[in-house]
């Protein structure tokens, strides 16, 4: 039986970059944003409620934008969305580490989401157009793999950099989004996206109603998803002693999604369609939320977070293949463009309710336990609604 990394060998090397590309910016994303939240309610004493909004507000300005920046990209081609969208991210992580006011950190987070909203819809398109003629799901597998990799490496770079001062970790980040620029500017090809004649009306991706209602049940996913960066560091603030432990958490997951990311998702897509795959990974995002609200321990915390990740692991690829496999020539980062607003929608209802429900079950409410099982309730309506849908 072939080891789950062998196809790795005969990967071109456009992909290579791209995947350092995606290193990169893993690795400068992941040793600020889970630490970000610890920042804010540690250092600058800021209300759960108020991180919530920060993180909706990021969550809007990237994903509400990519139908657009998804547009865009299809015409000025993905290289050149993927340069002008490191740039503006780099600028808005510079600052979240820096500025101490409201209003200052809401123009910062603007930013982080803008300069997203602009590369990621060109980066998936740019994974679609190199993956043709292979294996879709492993494509996109080994992204997540890679990104986890970052995973792994940024939390404890930026936990150990927080212990200094805090401005470092923002630094870094910003670094390293100028590093990717390079690596983009250097070694990705341009001209991966279609010629003016093949490119379809931005009116053709809202008209594909299969698609329109994958993306909808998606954006309840993302419901799911988003949790991971407002449950772990609220519950590890009161089972961990710092800013380190929480990277510490974080890190361990990755390390679970990159040794167990490829034979996984081969696993479950050799022997179930992608739906079920899909309501799989909801029930397992549900039930690692409540797992680490409910068992209020390190053990709790460590064991939710491995239920959450198995989940994370198999809805991510998954979902992007899916995606993939509705596009047209001309539109490929429209495509990803919409699905990233369904993910926003996802999120800002999400980070909202998750600010709202974790508020409750902080304090002396009658509900305050009671609040964690809307989790894996909402898992299972979104995982029947998975099963049910047809392309």
């Amino acid at each position: 039986m072939k080891a789950p990394w062998a196809g790795l060998r005969n990967t071109p090397g456009a992909l290579w970059v791209l995947y350092l590309d995606t290193f990169t910016m893993a690795v400068g994303f992941y040793m600020l944003i889970p630490l970000l939240a610890f920042h804010l309610l540690e250092n600058l004493s800021l209300s759960i409620a108020f991180i919530a909004v920060l993180t909706a507000v990021r969550s809007a300005a990237q994903n509400g934008l990519m139908p657009i920046t998804g547009w865009i990209a299809d015409r000025i081609d993905y290289k050149r969305a993927i340069l002008g969208g490191v740039l503006i991210r780099a600028a808005g992580f510079a600052a979240l580490g820096t500025v101490d006011t409201p209003e200052l950190l809401l123009i910062a987070s603007i930013l982080t989401g803008l300069g997203g909203a602009l590369f990621h819809p060109a980066s998936y398109a740019a994974y679609s157009a190199l993956a043709e003629g292979r294996d879709t799901v492993r494509v996109y597998s080994t992204r997540e793999l890679v990104s986890n990799v970052g995973f792994i490496v940024g939390p404890v770079v930026g936990g150990v950099l927080a212990g200094a001062d805090f401005a470092l970790v923002s630094f870094g980040a910003a670094g390293l989004f100028l590093t990717a620029f390079f690596i983009t500017l250097i070694g990705l090809p341009s001209g991966m996206s279609t010629s003016a004649k093949e490119r379809t009306s931005f009116r053709t991706v809202f008209s594909d109603r299969p698609f329109m209602r994958f993306c909808l049940v998606a954006s309840g996913m993302s419901v799911m998803i988003t949790q991971l960066y407002l449950v772990v560091p609220i519950r590890a603030r009161d089972v961990l002693p710092g800013p380190e432990g929480v990277g510490l958490v974080y890190t361990g997951a990755a390390v679970l999604m990159v040794f167990t990311m490829l034979p996984t998702t081969k696993f479950a897509t050799a022997r179930f369609s992608s739906y079920k795959i899909l309501a799989f990974a909801a029930l397992a995002l549900g039930s690692g939320i409540a797992v680490m609200g409910l068992w209020s321990s390190i053990a709790g915390l460590l064991v939710g977070v491995g239920i959450f990740t198995v989940g994370q692991m198999l809805a991510q690829p998954v979902m992007n293949a899916v995606a993939a496999g509705f596009t047209h020539a001309g539109s490929v980062a429209s495509y990803f463009g919409v699905l990233g607003l369904a993910h926003a929608v996802g999120g800002i209802i999400g980070t909202t309710a998750g600010g709202f429900l974790y508020t409750v079950a902080e304090s002396d409410s009658w509900a305050n336990s009671l609040v964690w099982w809307a989790f894996p309730v909402w898992a299972l309506i979104v995982g029947t609604a998975f099963v049910k849908l047809k392309k």
